[in-house]
């Protein structure tokens, strides 16, 4: 268990003490009423700077927010919220797992973005971060532990390219279940050449700048299914992985075969996350 409270000595602060001692052997040894004075003074140098260390982070609330997706070995934006004291806090680092955020100052509240780089795919915990700060006069660095308890679901890094059992099925194979009505309107997607002009979405297209098409539920299409039913290992679930993003990216309808799973072909932001979870705890 990580103690929540640590305190580092800085090369200045080693010296800072070591001139303190030296002082005081020295008004010890001389009964120099000046030494004297001048030895407390460097003892109250040192402990008001290490309770405006400890208010600097004592009264600190950390808030973080996981993004919609984390992939292994690629920064994440976390989304951190810092809530402070009435009175101004100043020189924070956040540390996480690969990354880091510096907050020179903020009074109340503080919102940013950290950067954190998860090594391996699957379940990851996020147990906590840690919070650091060298003020007022950098002779000490007092550390936080802030526990968080999170549990993320990393997925494969996604890399372009590979040699697994991917195909492409025509128009309403490989779906599965009964159908629906093509008047189910799904959503919208760029216009491809050839396709009817009584697709065209004109109103959405006319506000975003490009042709958008309607794409209804149930008609058929493109898909692509990647099958890693024989086996796989890591890189070929990274290639896998960029299959999917980029197969969906088309406006294919992919869908996945894995040892003991098989995942219909299928479109939008569902089947995406089912997907990218199957690939993720393979």
């Amino acid at each position: 268990m990580k103690r929540r409270y640590q305190v580092r000595i800085t090369l200045p602060g080693g010296l800072l003490i070591a001139f303190t001692l030296a002082v005081a052997l020295a008004a010890v040894n001389t009964g120099n009423n000046l030494l004297y004075l001048c030895t407390s003074a460097l003892l109250g140098l040192m402990t008001v700077s290490g309770l405006l260390s400890f208010w600097n982070l004592a009264l600190v609330r950390v808030e973080i927010e996981p993004p919609e997706e984390v992939f292994s070995g690629l920064p994440a934006p976390f989304r951190v919220r810092l809530y402070g004291p009435p009175f101004p806090v100043f020189f924070l680092h956040l540390q996480g797992e690969g990354g880091g955020l510096r907050c020179p100052y903020f009074r109340r509240q503080f919102e940013g973005k950290l950067f954190l780089k998860f090594p391996r795919r699957g379940r990851v915990p996020l147990k906590g971060l840690r919070i650091s700060s060298a003020y007022p006069l950098g002779f000490f660095v007092r550390i936080r532990w802030i526990p968080l308890d999170l549990d993320l679901l990393v997925y494969p890094r996604p890399l372009k390219g590979g040699r697994f059992g991917a195909r492409f099925l025509g128009s309403g194979e490989g779906a599965s279940g009964p159908e629906e009505a093509p008047e189910d309107l799904w959503g919208l997607r760029p216009f491809r050449e050839g396709e009817p002009a009584g697709r065209i979405a004109w109103r959405a297209s006319a506000l975003r700048g490009r042709l958008l098409a309607k794409e209804f539920r149930g008609e058929g299409g493109e898909s692509l299914v990647l099958d890693l039913s024989q086996g796989f290992d890591e890189e070929g679930l990274c290639r896998a992985t960029g299959a999917v993003l980029e197969g969906l990216s088309r406006g294919l309808s992919v869908g996945l075969r894995l040892p003991g799973l098989e995942i219909a072909p299928g479109r939008g932001p569902d089947q995406r996350r089912r997907l990218l979870e199957a690939l993720a705890c393979a």
